[in-house]
């Protein structure tokens, strides 16, 4: 509800993030009208490591961007679906500011600050700019383009050839599946549109069931204690 309320709000909110920003602040940044980011930032939404996906909003945008950089006319959702859900799935974290924008954690819309010192300074200025260039609150997106059936079944199998090859373990596979179901918009038999809410629902279900798994509880104890993730 929060990041939804800062996507939605009546006044341009400018994300400004610096260091390290894991987990719900790489998800606060997603859901800025703006982001002014110190170069020096180190971004990701790094969920998986601790045997959950993310759930503040940050799978649902990781699917509505890529499906929005999709060319029109383009009916082959796969390869662009793919690329999220591996950017999710892998943990990924930018070296950097621009490498953020290149993973797809940042717009092209978004800036950078060298001088960390000046970052507030400039993210008030963007905040100013967008109330000059007469902001107005953007429309809840209510068709993101899933892949459904299609999709959800190829990314599965990428899953199953990963666990087989012994690259990751049985439950970095039940992770994986929950990603890709949320990733392909649920058990849908074609493809279609669905609504954010609707991703966000998803998000919530698949969160809450690995919540209560055994091995997601020694994860996050293993991590609070020692700092470090665990493979399960």
């Amino acid at each position: 509800q929060t990041t939804m309320a800062m996507r939605y709000a009546d006044v341009p909110v400018v994300v400004a993030p610096a260091g390290m920003t894991l987990g719900g602040g790489c998800e606060f940044a997603l859901h800025g009208d703006r982001v002014q980011v110190a170069v020096e930032t180190y971004m990701g939404l790094v969920e998986v490591g601790v045997g959950v996906i993310p759930a503040g909003g940050g799978t649902k945008e990781m699917v509505a961007r890529a499906m929005e950089q999709m060319p029109p006319g383009t009916t082959d959702y796969l390869p662009h679906v793919q690329r999220a859900f591996e950017t999710v799935a892998f943990a990924k974290v930018s070296t950097s500011g621009p490498d953020a924008e290149r993973i797809g954690y940042l717009a092209p819309t978004d800036a950078f600050t060298m001088n960390r010192e000046r970052l507030l300074y400039d993210a008030k200025h963007r905040a100013l700019d967008r109330v000059r260039e007469g902001y107005q609150r953007p429309a809840p997106r209510t068709a993101i383009p899933v892949g459904g059936d299609a999709v959800l079944a190829a990314l599965k199998l990428g899953v199953h050839l990963a666990w087989k090859s012994g690259r990751i373990s049985d439950h970095d596979a039940l992770i994986g599946r929950k990603l890709a179901t949320i990733m392909a918009g649920g058990n849908l038999p074609h493809a279609t549109t669905v609504t954010e809410q609707a991703l966000l629902d998803l998000e919530r279900e698949a969160f809450l069931s690995l919540m209560g798994e055994r091995k997601t509880q020694e994860r996050i104890h293993h991590t609070l204690k020692t700092g470090k993730p665990l493979r399960n």
